[in-house]
């Protein structure tokens, strides 16, 4: 335990790891601000010019102007939205041909459920989403789940055509879909897309910490790293305790920093709307059985486990590397490699087992969960958010072994 309490403390006093970690606590409050930020609306004044609210203005007035639709979304709700949204439309003869006060005291606040629509009505054949104006509410009414099940399987049929393993494993996981769907007025998608970009950025700041964990003691050459081999806990008892005051440090942080980015999230889009369905937010095909706070949950604890695998992987190579500048070049090649073969190949095995999987643009854990990508092997299939979570636990302990490995090797050398 002394020795461990040393190695926080060595850790600790480095001036480059303070400044990335207030980097990393800085940055948590900053991708929390942004999405508050970008949010606005615009509303009629009573003097009948537009008001364009911004921040939190625009959030507390969605919050209160959305509550009224605020609720499960029973198929007679949309068919009775849809019949409104279809009359004004008809009277006026196109939707940008609505008076302002007239959307916004009737229509705005329904257009939310009517995404979903355009969506479960869409086109088998090609995908296209339907027009609301060609939607009958009366099918709506009667069908709507039934067609949300029945676009499923036409987009799998698109996109996985092929793989009959893949097809079942969707209609499967959608099966146990709870339905109907809730919808609560709040968080945005952009405020989910800047936790994402956060975990990258924490990743970054991770790997920079990391990197000269053992390499540091080898560029000393006949100092400090000679003094410690002939130690008594100069080997395998060493790298161990490093490797875990290391883990523990970017354990503390990692939380630390997501809770403080995820309470102001919260408190500027109210906690209710965490109890929206996965698939009100994004698209009602999504198959995870969760809600939006169950969804933060899930990005922080799959965040948390690629980060851990990433540096995990940086410690090895921290070991194996005589100098800490090769190891942050190489850590951060290894970093990026998901979001540079997802833009260029698309979803390949290279991108789905590497220890960053998961972190990134795109390609990040959250779009995972919204996408039907699956990697195959014969005729089997895998769904990629499986695949990056289960390559990550398998690689940690992996890398870590290596690490105390390299270390005890480079010891007797």
């Amino acid at each position: 335990m002394r020795l461990f309490r040393l190695e926080i403390k060595r850790i600790m006093k480095s001036r480059r790891t303070l400044t990335l970690l207030a980097a990393a606590l800085l940055m948590s409050i900053v991708m929390a601000y942004l999405p508050i930020s970008f949010e606005s609306i615009n509303r009629p004044g009573e003097d009948g010019k537009i008001i364009e609210l911004g921040g939190l203005p625009a959030i507390q007035f969605k919050r209160d102007y959305f509550e009224k639709t605020a609720g499960n979304i029973t198929p007679q709700k949309l068919a009775e939205a849809l019949r409104t949204y279809q009359s004004y439309v008809k009277e006026y003869g196109t939707l940008n041909d609505v008076p302002l006060d007239i959307y916004i005291e009737n229509i705005m606040a329904i257009r939310p459920m009517l995404r979903g629509l355009i969506e479960a009505f869409a086109d088998p054949k090609t995908g296209i989403g339907a027009d609301l104006m060609d939607i009958d509410p009366d099918e709506v009414e009667q069908y709507f789940y039934e067609k949300c099940v029945s676009h499923l399987d036409d987009t799998m049929n698109l996109e996985q055509k092929e793989y009959e393993a893949a097809r079942q494993f969707a209609a499967g996981r959608y099966a146990d879909v709870d339905q109907p769907f809730y919808l609560y007025p709040g968080m945005s998608r952009d405020a989910f897309d800047y936790t994402t970009l956060y975990i990258l950025v924490l990743s970054i700041l991770c790997v920079a910490i990391a990197s000269p964990a053992f390499a540091n003691e080898y560029q000393t050459g006949s100092g400090s790293d000679s003094i410690l081999r002939c130690t008594k806990y100069g080997r395998m008892k060493l790298a161990v305790t490093r490797i875990l005051s290391v883990c523990c440090i970017f354990i503390v942080i990692f939380i630390l920093g997501m809770s403080i980015h995820l309470l102001i999230l919260n408190l500027a889009f109210g906690t209710d709307c965490l109890k929206t369905s996965f698939q009100m937010l994004f698209s009602v095909i999504n198959l995870p059985n969760i809600n939006l706070g169950q969804l933060q949950i899930i990005l922080v604890l799959a965040g948390l486990l690629s980060v851990l695998a990433i540096v995990s992987c940086t410690l090895f190579l921290s070991a194996r590397c005589r100098d800490s500048l090769t190891v942050l070049l190489i850590s951060i090649v290894i970093l990026f490699l998901p979001i540079f073969a997802y833009g260029a190949l698309g979803d390949t095995w290279i991108g789905g087992i590497v220890p960053s999987a998961g972190i990134g643009m795109k390609n990040n854990f959250l779009y995972q969960l919204c996408d039907f990508n699956f990697l195959h092997i014969g005729g089997m299939s895998f769904w990629t958010p499986y695949v990056i979570l289960v390559s990550a636990a398998v690689e940690i302990p992996l890398f870590l072994f290596l690490t105390v490995r390299s270390y005890c090797k480079h010891q007797v050398a």
